[in-house]
């Protein structure tokens, strides 16, 4: 390892241990006599702005976002909807013969014991983890089918269209009305320590007819063999939106249709009994689920160039533009850059969407392929960083790799096609421009982030920006 590259790489870790320090004597006291070396501890200035969120934000998710929330200082409208495949287990077995289905003949005793009740049903259940907004808010939800298969092959984006895959002309299959303190489970059910909050929707019981009679029949029993063969067959998905109120955002889980029936059994004593099962079809992370999300009225916070905003899901970014040229001179090396962003006050409202707790720094040419692959950060051309409440801020201690690139990547542009630097700024006009994206970690068993998703909940923050440039702190050095 030569002098020079001992030398930044101790002025670096430096400045990452205190960049407010003064570290304008570093050149004189870590190099030998006859060695001399300039160093320059200075700032930049980026400008920023905000802009809609690009369809860059793949969002095959395992959290789906139902309801509507209209901000009460902006009067902006989020509104999300869902749609969902449901898994079939390989080679589902069900009892030999179900009560209403197929030619069996049950005894009388079975069919005095059955009565009223229905001899099968199905249910629609929807597990959430928690919900944002007034809790006893009623919203109404409906239940359409799909009449056209997710193709697992095509990239979907959060602003998807429904009408696509099912018919909104021909009206829901069910609906309920519902708020977040779950009225449908009794008080003693939800004051349970392992209670899971669920929406309960009942389904067609002709839909519990056609998936029953599917199986006992020979020549359709194949139809359970997997769940891409449920799917084509028998049941698509359904489409689920929210039609009637406002202030409530659902954060689900998990989408189950149970299908409901009776058949015979036997107690312990191997006499005949009347037993009621269910089987399960999930909308979960072995199938596709997309978010259909809607926002509305941000118009007033695009243009407002007095900060910047970020709104999630799916509304609002901020773009930074980065002084390339002004941090990388040919002259000297780039050893260090902090980043910090500082938030900045917005009115408090009764119910007021949180803060994201992380927050991507991105290229913005980039941002697709992150999202698609699913992507570990890299350090040099995508950073996250930390909400700190104690100073309102998010600091990138160090984005000196991620300068370098985009100065690298537009020589090795020209050096392939001729020009000059505003050739290829014409031909790359976001070569150097960096998107904040509210992100959530999937952690590992020790709790290290091994990738990032969207954050799809509810979240909102305003950054100082727009007018107000961004100081980018830095350390550069020759020798």
């Amino acid at each position: 390892m030569n002098l020079k590259t001992t030398v930044c790489g101790f002025i670096a870790v430096l400045f990452l241990i205190s960049c407010d320090a003064d570290t304008s004597g570093l050149g004189g006291s870590l190099t030998p006599q006859g060695d001399v070396m300039t160093v320059i501890n200075d700032s930049c200035f980026a400008t920023s702005r905000t802009i809609k969120a690009v369809d860059s934000l793949i969002i095959m998710t395992s959290q789906c976002n139902l309801g509507r929330f209209t901000e009460e200082v902006s009067g902006s409208t989020i509104e999300s909807a869902y749609l969902t495949q449901l898994n079939c287990m390989e080679n589902l077995q069900l009892a030999d013969s179900v009560y209403g289905i197929g030619s069996f003949v049950f005894p009388q005793w079975f069919i005095d014991k059955v009565g009223d009740q229905k001899p099968y049903y199905a249910q629609l259940k929807l597990y959430y983890t928690s919900f944002f907004g007034d809790p006893a808010n009623p919203i109404k939800i409906e239940v359409f089918p799909l009449n056209t298969m997710i193709d697992p092959e095509t990239r979907y984006y959060p602003n998807v269209d429904p009408s696509l895959f099912c018919d909104l002309q021909a009206g829901p299959i069910a609906s309920v009305t519902v708020s977040g303190l779950n009225m449908q489970d009794s008080d003693s059910l939800r004051s349970l320590a392992g209670y899971y909050p669920s929406i309960t929707i009942p389904l067609p019981d002709s839909l519990a007819g056609t998936i029953l009679e599917s199986y006992y029949n020979p020549a359709t029993r194949h139809y359970f063999a997997d769940s891409r063969s449920f799917m084509e067959n028998l049941c698509k998905g359904f489409y689920i939106r929210c039609t009637q109120g406002d202030g409530t955002m659902f954060y689900i889980s998990r989408s189950i249709m149970s299908v409901n029936f009776k058949y015979i059994g036997f107690d312990d004593d191997d006499e005949p009994i009347m037993e009621s099962r269910m089987v399960e079809f999930q909308g979960n992370s072995e199938v596709l689920q997309l978010n259909s999300i809607k926002w509305t009225g941000l118009d007033g916070q695009l243009a407002d160039n007095s900060c910047t905003w970020i709104r999630g899901p799916f509304g609002l970014l901020t773009e930074i533009t980065l002084p390339v040229d002004q941090m990388r001179d040919n002259d000297y090396v780039l050893n260090a850059a902090q980043l910090r962003i500082s938030t900045a006050v917005t009115p408090s409202s009764k119910y007021k969407p949180t803060i994201p707790s992380l927050l991507l720094l991105i290229r913005k040419d980039k941002l697709n392929e992150f999202f698609a692959k699913n992507n570990m950060t890299d350090k040099v051309e995508s950073f996250v960083a930390p909400y700190s409440s104690k100073y309102g801020t998010y600091t990138y201690e160090n984005i000196a790799a991620m300068i370098e690139k985009m100065y690298s990547d537009r020589a090795d542009w020209i050096d392939q096609n001729g020009g000059d630097n505003a050739a290829y700024e014409q031909a790359r006009p976001d070569w150097n421009k960096v998107l904040l994206v509210p992100v959530s970690a999937n952690a590992d068993s020790r709790n290290t982030a091994i990738s990032y998703n969207l954050d799809i909940m509810l979240r909102q923050v305003k950054l100082i920006g727009g007018d107000t440039p961004i100081k980018i702190k830095t350390i550069r050095s020759k020798f």
